[in-house]
């Protein structure tokens, strides 16, 4: 019977838990009266989350020990035990009602609750599983890897294959190898009997044909070809899969296609696709900050840019002892970097600079020579164009559209989904008022030469020489992303110098996200 119980107190310390609780169940059938395998069994239970378990040993304890003469220690543990299983208990009920709520505010609770209760039951499976539900709700699908990697024992036997469909954006070659050693570790039983391994064979083949996309879409945009990789990020984007991290940067990528492409508000609206399916995503910020940089919307650039800094903060807080020392510094600089680049947005919205109407409706004022035309000598031709681009940016942009775009799993959360289309909404229609502004301005004569001259005398007073017509077309702002170094390159000429356009071959869209 001692040996047993030492057995256990060892296995303890060794965070075997259910072994040492074995160990206490043999030693309790020999010896019924023995109050220390008694305790040591409740604290086993209290650990494992098994509360109602753990308070029933723990008041058999005290009962026990109030008929004999029981070891005041021994007692005092019991009492705290019982206290301590009774707070896990309600932090439990809580957190079960915060999840059924299903929004991010409830999730955010829910998650704080569960911490709370994992100080006293570090091995509850049942809230080490709330907690990944939670992390998934908020879309932080790194820190479900990490927290199933730390407790692997704890999900195998809860595991479900369809669990894969939510890969996160370590890569879908890491996915499909992953079903292969999943197939290899289900329990051996009849595959005609399981529906586990039947869904492998077609989720693989999905998986396939992103990566297939994927490829086409990254060659051809790396190759020059954007018009092209627009259709390819588009094909996996209808592909149907229900992986938000994977449909987000099939967006964000896009939107770097559209950006090459001169049609900045096709971009800015797949970055807040890419944002609304995963509002974690740091390249999706920092790319749409870009984008309203370039059109002049300092305000929405400097909103993005606090989002950003706050995640690159997270992360910094949330895995400082986590990151190796070369990713310590990486993220250190890119927040760094993008300080100092809020710090210029908030700059430059103060100057209440107007919008470059231009650029919105994707019209860049080139004519076939390359040659800029001259602000306030717009031809029918040029006002016939504006119109054509007004409609179809309308068109495409009307907000009760926007959600059309993505692909609403089956099997999602109602209040998850709920709010995914309410935030697609609000920036949808933020996005077609601004169209809808700037054709107001270019398709009237009067305000189209007022804005021409406000441009024509803020360029003028940038350069230093008047009418630098040039530089008013030429001068972009940007900001680029490279893997080898930080988020942000600046590639921003001077901070308050407007432009109206593009010159042909201008490509700044920065480098894709692989997946």
């Amino acid at each position: 019977m001692l040996c047993y119980s030492n057995r256990a107190a060892t296995r303890m310390s060794l965070g075997r838990i259910k072994d040492a609780l074995e160990d206490c169940m043999k030693a309790y059938v020999i010896d019924p009266s023995f109050l220390r395998v008694q305790v040591r069994a409740a604290n086993c239970y209290l650990a494992l989350g098994e509360v109602d378990d753990a308070s029933l040993h723990y008041m058999k304890c005290l009962q026990a020990g109030s008929d004999v003469c029981a070891d005041r220690k021994l007692l005092v543990e019991a009492s705290e035990g019982l206290e301590k299983a009774q707070k896990v208990s309600e932090f439990m009920k809580q957190c079960a009602e915060c999840l059924q709520q299903g929004t991010s505010a409830d999730a955010e609770t829910a998650l704080g609750l569960i911490d709370e209760a994992l100080i006293i039951s570090p091995y509850s499976e049942h809230l080490l599983e709330s907690k990944a539900n939670s992390l998934l709700m908020l879309q932080r699908y790194e820190d479900v890897i990490q927290l199933c990697g730390q407790n692997l024992g704890a999900f195998v036997s809860k595991f479900d294959v369809s669990d894969a469909h939510k890969d996160s954006r370590s890569g879908l070659e890491e996915a499909l190898e992953f079903l292969r050693k999943q197939e290899e570790s289900l329990p051996v039983i009849e595959k005609g009997q399981s529906k586990n391994l039947e869904s492998l064979i077609p989720l693989a083949g999905t998986i396939r044909e992103l990566l297939h996309n994927k490829g086409a879409g990254n060659e051809a945009f790396q190759s020059g070809r954007h018009a092209e990789a627009v259709q390819h990020y588009t094909a996996a984007i209808l592909c149907n899969v229900e992986s938000r991290p994977f449909a987000s940067i099939c967006f964000c990528n896009r939107a770097a296609a559209y950006r090459a492409m001169g049609q900045f508000a096709d971009a800015i609206a797949d970055c807040s696709l890419a944002i609304a399916l995963d509002a974690n995503y740091l390249k999706a910020f920092s790319r749409r900050a870009a984008l309203y940089e370039l059109i002049r919307d300092y305000g929405q650039a400097a909103l993005d840019l606090q989002r950003l800094v706050s995640l690159l903060t997270r992360k910094l807080e949330d895995r400082i002892y986590q990151l190796a020392s070369s990713d310590r510094m990486k993220y250190i600089n890119e927040l760094k970097q993008a300080q100092i680049k809020l710090s210029q947005m908030e700059e430059a919205s103060r100057k209440e600079i107007p919008l470059n109407m231009y650029l919105i409706l994707s019209f860049p004022l080139i004519t076939e020579f390359n040659d800029f035309v001259l602000p306030g000598e717009l031809t029918s031709a040029a006002a016939s164009e504006i119109k054509k681009a007004y409609r179809r940016a309308a068109l495409k942009h009307h907000p009760d559209k926007a959600a059309q775009s993505l692909a609403r799993s089956e099997n999602g959360d109602e209040g998850m989904w709920k709010e995914i289309a309410e935030e697609v909404h609000k920036d949808a229609d933020r996005l077609f008022k601004m169209i809808g502004e700037a054709y107001a301005v270019l398709s009237d004569p009067l305000k189209r030469s007022q804005y021409d001259m406000e441009e024509e005398i803020r360029n003028g007073q940038n350069t230093g020489s008047g009418r630098n017509t040039s530089k008013m077309h030429a001068d972009f702002q940007n900001y680029q992303f490279e893997r080898g170094g930080g988020r942000w390159q600046e590639g921003w000429r001077s901070m308050g110098a407007p432009s109206l356009g593009v010159q042909k071959g201008t490509d700044q869209a920065g480098i894709l996200d692989t997946f």
